[in-house]
């Protein structure tokens, strides 16, 4: 073991020069520590870190020590990390890259003797099984290769080696290549088909080169000799071509399925299968030739997705009678539904039989849901929001006080990838009551974004406290009110976008608190005039992000006339596509029509969440509570 590492081992056994009330000076030197990793001083960092035994995030120190130290002979350094961090997500993380850089250096021994079961990841499965091989157990685990072949996915290149000890032993049959050309067909995996068809030989090999056309080319299904009979080994893919042709060519693809019952009947779940796909490319492409038949065959279909949307592009086309009919024909589990309990009563609302929707209305009304507060507005009732507020409880946390005073050192030294992992540890870890304690806690502490995690953790829905938390108050308010803008409606915006995560980065590039991407964050500091931003790292600050965020908002509220249903839209969906949504319809319709045809879901829902946490954040801050303004309810969309 090399002197970096008998160092690290003795982290916790040497003599803390720092006394353990001395916060500030065991986080000066918990810094000093990182600068020195970081510049490759390592053997500095070790005596500084000596200093700080008790400090809560030392052993991120020993983490990165043994990290960076990493050798074939390493495997006790590895060990006594794990074991004295059991509870610790980087132990999990150490395990599997000290396992990795093994597998690296071709150390097999090694790594069957640190990790002889079989590992969870794709690669490290395959680095398993060239140890194995190394060891001349290639036919032992070849059934549990086998099923890591059976796939339509790619494998990691850590499986190559494995994949070609198969191939060339003859182990890996043309039936297990065949078997996998069917599965990439069923996952759209082209790449994969195209690959697998090169190892094929004869028959196989031209059977597999028609069927890649086919799937590149689906509109050549119509004129296919391939699907002739049941016993034919194509004819598994038909199934799977007819719905690529539906992408296509839907009206070809449903003509060419009747065919098919007419010649070679499908199976019932087969047929039933395909039809759904036929309707839902029907509803989502608005498809009006294939109505008639969608309407005949929808019931029979008995897909609670499919009847949400048969009644959606009613509400879309304005069409009344035809949204009495579907939500009449609703399975009940699905007629109990708030919403569809709402759009009962506008159906009676819309046939001006006032009191028969008034009643419906008031079935939904004192609830704190979307439609529920539409349904309060109509009946001109208070909104309701049923709030079961977490109480602090005198020593209910005194058993984790060690587990706090970690998670405030990773939010202290902003480690907030780290952070959000613990912290969701530590929730799973503890019951309910104990979970909503912490996220009191959380909240108290000004860590709003972990406050809303236990609230969704527990499925605590009616804390609001901690659900919907009142932070940097001065911020929302004073930013919001530089724009004439209500400071709920950022709050509620806020919520939704990173639920006051600071540091949050989506999937695309957004991120920060109001989850701006680069290229509009630098588009509305120019337009503010805000000179001072000058790259993408600043949307992490709070200050920079709302500023742009609200300014951004208030550049979409002035696009549409001050309009918050349209703005928000826009704000998830961007206003070129609002702005089509709009030219689309054809005709106008009232203001709830609008949002429940939004065509994307993410953005219907986002609208519909954003508006009812305003009312809620009105609560919160003690303002007067709206939910539409008259302008809202009375423009036509």
């Amino acid at each position: 073991m090399n002197k970096f590492l008998l160092l690290c081992c003795g982290f916790f056994s040497l003599t803390s020069f720092v006394a353990a009330d001395d916060l500030d000076k065991q986080r000066e030197l918990y810094s000093q520590a990182v600068v020195l990793q970081a510049q490759g001083e390592w053997e500095q960092a070790q005596k500084t870190a000596a200093l700080i035994a008790e400090y809560p995030l030392t052993y991120l120190l020993e983490f990165e020590t043994i990290k960076a130290h990493f050798a074939t002979n390493n495997a006790a350094a590895v060990h006594a990390f794990i074991n004295n961090n059991p509870n610790r997500s980087l132990s999990l993380d150490l395990e599997r890259d000290y396992l990795r850089f093994l597998a690296r250096n071709y150390a097999w021994k090694e790594f069957l003797d640190f990790y002889p079961q079989l590992p969870n990841s794709e690669d490290l499965k395959c680095n398993y099984f060239q140890a194995k091989i190394n060891q001349g157990k290639t036919e032992e685990i070849w059934p549990e290769f086998k099923k890591t072949w059976l796939t339509g996915s790619s494998l990691p290149p850590a499986c190559d080696n494995v994949i070609a000890v198969y191939r060339d032993n003859n182990t890996l049959s043309e039936k297990l290549v065949w078997q996998r050309f069917s599965l990439a067909y069923q996952n759209n995996s082209p790449a994969l088909m195209r690959y697998l068809t090169t190892w094929m030989k004869g028959d196989n090999r031209v059977l597999a080169t028609q069927l890649y056309a086919l799937y590149k080319k689906p509109e050549s299904l119509l004129n296919s000799e391939l699907f002739q009979s049941r016993t034919q080994a194509s004819f598994l893919f038909l199934q799977m071509s007819i719905k690529r042709l539906a992408r296509v060519d839907l009206n070809s693809a449903m003509d060419l399925f009747n065919r098919y019952e007419k010649k070679i009947p499908f199976t019932a779940s087969e047929s039933q299968t395909l039809k759904k796909y036929f309707a839902l490319r029907t509803l989502l492409y608005e498809v009006e030739s294939q109505l008639p038949w969608l309407d005949k065959e929808l019931v029979s279909l008995d897909d609670d997705g499919l009847f949400e949307l048969r009644i959606r592009y009613a509400i879309k086309l304005d069409n009344w009678k035809d949204i009495e009919y579907w939500l009449n024909v609703l399975p009940e589990r699905l007629q109990e539904k708030d919403k569809w309990i709402y759009w009962q009563a506008r159906v009676l609302e819309n046939k001006k039989q006032q009191k028969q929707a008034d009643k419906l209305y008031l079935k939904i009304a004192g609830q704190r849901r979307y439609y529920s507060f539409l349904a309060a507005q109509k009946l001109g009732l208070d909104y309701q929001l049923n709030a079961k507020l977490v109480s602090e409880k005198s020593d209910s946390l005194k058993m984790k006080k060690a587990d706090l005073a970690y998670i405030g050192e990773l939010a202290y030294q902003k480690h907030n990838a780290l952070l959000k992992r613990e912290w969701y540890a530590l929730l799973n870890n503890n019951d309910k009551n104990t979970q909503l304690q912490l996220g009191l806690y959380a909240y108290q502490k000004g860590w709003a974004h972990l406050s809303v995690m236990a609230s969704i953790n527990s499925k605590s829905w009616d804390a609001l406290n901690i659900r919907f938390p009142k932070v940097k108050s001065g911020l929302f308010a004073n930013t919001a009110n530089q724009y004439q803008l209500e400071p709920t409606y950022i709050y509620a915006l806020t919520r939704r976008e990173s639920a006051f995560d600071e540091y949050a980065q989506s999937r695309v590039g957004a991120s920060g608190y109001m989850q701006l991407m680069p290229a509009t964050a630098k588009e509305t500091a120019q337009m503010i005039g805000m000179k001072d931003y000058k790259n993408q790292a600043q949307l992490n600050d709070g200050a920079i992000n709302v500023q742009l965020g609200t300014a951004y908002f208030d550049m979409l509220l002035k696009r549409y006339s001050g309009n918050r249903i349209l703005a928000t839209a826009a704000y998830n969906a961007g206003p070129h596509r609002v702005d089509s949504w709009k030219g689309k319809a054809g005709q106008s319709l009232e203001m709830d029509s609008w949002i429940e045809t939004i065509p994307y879901k993410e953005t219907r829902n986002y609208v519909k969440n954003v508006l009812a946490y305003n009312v809620i954040y009105q609560h919160i801050l003690d303002q007067s509570r709206e939910f539409f303004n008259k302008t809202e309810l009375n423009t036509r969309y």
